[in-house]
């Protein structure tokens, strides 16, 4: 730790901070977990929450790179990983709870799915148990529900579930541990990269040439951005940063290492704004015309007749993205599944024809890019 104060472009109000840790922070590129990586953390954040009074909840990936050298099955299947998770999550849960007891601290597991957002009963449910646990003073772990994830319910990857775990809390920060030191113009060990220390709200990462995830992650740096954008709006700020570091975390809170993403704290939204923003499905798009978009501007509902197209699968009353020529311009909660916009989209009869009409996102529903 480099100075007694924290940063001064950040501010706590709550002193809650969300720390997404990525597989290889807590688990060995070939398999099983990395004893001193982990030991290095955990006394980082124990000093965090005892000396410094934080509030700490724990997005961990690395479940299923944990339990993978126990599986007998091939690595790309569904179902070796969701067995590798199975046998993994609790290795690695023991691993993390026996050295915050040598603080004599204790944590809680706390497994999610997808569904676990979408429903508004289930996500306040949610919060109320990460509440009470945060308030007794014990350390919340939070992870996908890998065992029983498939395609209609997966969160898509830890970043988006942190993203949401923040905007559930109201927390102060997000902090994402990964290989690199923060966001770089390029691959960081390409010559010519060059380390941003500071990206303003509104940079949409033009100059950053993305590159591609780890070998045991799901994610990489895209889906970092992504969960970034679903924050920083909210008034939420994001650091990405290494955990190569024997304070990875507290050299980001009080001297201004990795790079640390500025929120809007201009806007304020409805919470059920920002609740449809961050539980937006990865991938998940509906594509409309110029008449369409023009109506949305104009705080119209979105109708069947003015959709393009679809991509990716999603069902009845998840959040997903509107785009018009390929750049996303607004967020809803769709009224149908992408089946059956599908389907009534093609019908040829006069009497299907009708559908047209449909409303696929109705205006309360709708959040503006």
């Amino acid at each position: 730790m480099t100075s007694k104060r924290l940063r001064d472009d950040l501010v706590f109000p709550k002193k809650r901070i969300c720390i997404k840790l990525s597989s290889l922070a807590v688990t060995l590129k070939e398999g099983g977990i990395n004893h001193k990586q982990l030991n290095a953390i955990v006394l980082d954040i124990a000093k965090l929450i005892k000396e410094h009074n934080f509030s700490v909840v724990i997005v961990c990936s690395g479940a299923i790179n944990a339990g993978r050298p126990l599986i007998n099955a091939k690595r790309s299947s569904i179902e070796s990983m969701q067995a590798a998770s199975a046998v993994g999550q609790p290795i690695l849960l023991q691993e993390i709870s026996k050295r915050f007891k040598k603080k004599n601290m204790q944590v809680a597991q706390v497994l999610l799915t997808h569904e676990d957002f979408k429903s508004r009963s289930r996500s306040l449910n949610t919060k109320q148990c990460l509440e009470t646990l945060l308030n007794s003073g014990i350390i919340p772990v939070v992870n996908e529900n890998d065992t029983v994830s498939f395609s209609e319910i997966t969160l898509g990857d830890n970043d988006q579930l942190s993203a949401m775990t923040c905007e559930l809390l109201g927390m102060d920060l997000l902090c994402m541990l990964t290989h690199a030191d923060g966001l770089y113009t390029d691959n960081p060990q390409n010559p010519g990269a060059v380390k941003l220390k500071t990206v303003e709200y509104a940079d949409n990462f033009n100059q950053v040439k993305l590159f591609n995830k780890t070998s045991t992650g799901t994610g990489g740096m895209k889906t970092k951005l992504l969960a970034v954008r679903k924050l920083t709006p909210l008034g939420i700020p994001v650091i990405i940063s290494s955990f190569l570091f024997s304070k990875s975390i507290s050299r980001v809170l009080y001297s201004k290492k990795g790079t640390l993403f500025l929120a809007n704290n201009a806007e304020t939204r409805s919470k059920k704004k920002t609740w449809i923003i961050t539980r937006v499905r990865s991938n998940c798009v509906i594509n409309i015309d110029q008449g369409a978009m023009e109506a949305l501007r104009n705080n119209a509902s979105l109708l069947l007749v003015g959709i393009v197209s679809t991509k990716g699968q999603f069902t009845r009353g998840d959040c997903i993205s509107i785009s018009h020529r390929g750049r996303v311009m607004s967020y809803g909660v769709t009224e149908y599944s992408s089946s059956d916009i599908e389907r009534m989209s093609s019908e040829k009869s006069k009497e299907n024809q009708k559908n047209k009409s449909n409303l696929v996102i109705h205006k309360n529903n709708l959040v503006l890019k």
